[in-house]
């Protein structure tokens, strides 16, 4: 059996600069929000998300600064011969290898949540390469088979990709909803608003939110706010109040927290200066 795992790691970056991979890399985020992109393709990858990504795809940060999260990843070996995007010497059938291609192929997201599964896995196979036990490369190589049986689950599992019907099109107007806070978070956005945009009650609403983004209603305003304002702080001269009142914050004062929360305690007049 030949080598099934390239490269392995976790902790984190400031930011993911844009790369490609030679074999199918699965990432595992268990702390933080992320924006990273897909040959192009926005997402957001909240906390408890699976990523992952093609072989030869490319891929990287959408932020300058991503702070606070926490990631496990593993990038296995390029396909053999017999093509799809899964390496050799891991025991699936010819049946199973392509059916599991055909759907991480056949996938236009690249983000889903991660089944409890995936969620032990991939932190325990990244332990087992960093320090190899008792049959390590049995071991490995079964953990990264369970990883991606795991990651196929997580895919199918998504309300997203089932049938047409109530839970997909609540699904639809989530993320519809989703973009739209992320392209105008001046707007003012409240919960019962954004519920009845989705066409939920205020609790199911926002159970329903906290699955998709991995925040509540209500830190992810204030989260696309802050972007907005980062971008202003980097692209204009304006005063730091204007930006606050631009990007929906009532107050210089309460804008100022905030963005210390989601910039890992920096002022809007730090970040400007590092961001020049």
């Amino acid at each position: 059996m030949g080598k099934v795992i390239l490269q392995f790691g976790r902790g984190s970056l400031p930011r993911l600069q844009s790369h490609r991979n030679p074999g199918l890399e699965i990432v595992y985020v268990s702390r933080g929000h992320l924006l990273w992109q897909t040959e192009g393709r926005v997402e957001a990858v909240s906390p408890g998300s699976v990523f992952f990504t093609l072989p030869n795809q490319e891929h990287g940060s959408v932020e300058e600064f991503e702070p606070g999260h926490n990631w496990h990843f593993i990038i296995l070996a390029p396909a053999g011969r017999g093509g799809g995007v899964l390496p050799e010497g891991l025991g699936f059938t010819e049946t199973e290898a392509r059916a599991i291609s055909k759907a991480l192929a056949g996938s236009t997201r690249h983000a889903f949540r991660a089944s409890a599964g995936l969620q032990w896995i991939l932190p325990a196979l990244v332990r087992e390469m960093e320090v190899a036990g008792l049959h390590h490369a049995s071991l490995t190589a079964s953990l990264a088979r369970a990883a991606i049986i795991e990651l196929a689950r997580s895919i199918a599992d998504d309300p997203g990709c089932g049938d047409a019907g109530v839970i997909s099109g609540i699904q639809q107007r989530l993320r519809e909803l989703v973009d739209r806070v992320a392209r105008e978070p001046r707007q003012e956005w409240t919960l019962a608003s954004m519920a009845a945009a989705v066409g939920l009650a205020r609790s199911q609403f926002a159970k329903r939110f906290i699955e998709e983004t991995g925040d509540t209603p209500v830190q992810f305003v204030s989260r696309m706010r802050i972007r907005r304002a980062r971008q202003l702080l980097r692209e204009t001269d304006w005063p730091v109040t204007r930006i606050a009142m631009e990007c929906g914050f009532e107050t210089s004062q309460y804008f100022a927290g905030v963005f210390k929360k989601f910039t890992g305690g920096m002022t809007a007049r730090e970040y400007r200066r590092k961001a020049g």
